[in-house]
């Protein structure tokens, strides 16, 4: 009498298991494409380290979900997958955006007199910037930055 009250256990979809990673990973994925892209589009570079900051987490929460569907065949991995891809498509552009910055090797100020580029500055490292490609002229005013007499 008990079993024929009780309503049937509902089965959950195995594909459903995987807790959310695959949609996590998409939307990761899906984020850090539009903010690294964003960044380059309107040059606002800290769009570009929100594009690298979802790369990197879509990565490890795509290749997590991926890994688990790989593992078990009643799991769909493709939106794991989808957004592992799109995350590391973020993360390149991102990077591609914040490393010349960090490295000091980027084109601001390029075509420009030392006092134009140095008016445009923004802060210290654009003006370091300025500074290395237009070093003799910089040498000449303000003498050798490094001290090293060259």
């Amino acid at each position: 009498m008990t079993s024929a009250s009780r309503p049937a256990r509902e089965s959950v979809d195995p594909r459903e298991r995987d807790g959310g990673l695959g949609t996590g990973a998409l939307a990761l994925g899906i984020l850090a494409v539009g903010s690294g892209l964003s960044g380059l589009i309107w040059d606002m570079d800290w769009l570009a380290w929100l594009g690298v900051a979802f790369g990197v987490v879509g990565l490890v929460v795509g290749f997590i979900g991926s890994r688990r569907a790989f593992h078990d065949r009643e799991r769909s991995g493709g939106a794991s997958l989808g957004g592992f891809v799109l995350a590391l498509v973020g993360l390149i552009v991102g990077a591609w955006l914040v490393v010349p910055g960090l490295l000091g090797i980027g084109t601001f100020g390029e075509g420009l007199t030392l006092d134009e580029c140095m008016a445009q500055a923004q802060g210290q490292q654009q003006e370091r910037m300025c500074a290395s490609q237009h070093l003799d002229e910089y040498r000449a005013r303000f003498g050798d930055p490094g001290g090293t007499g060259g």
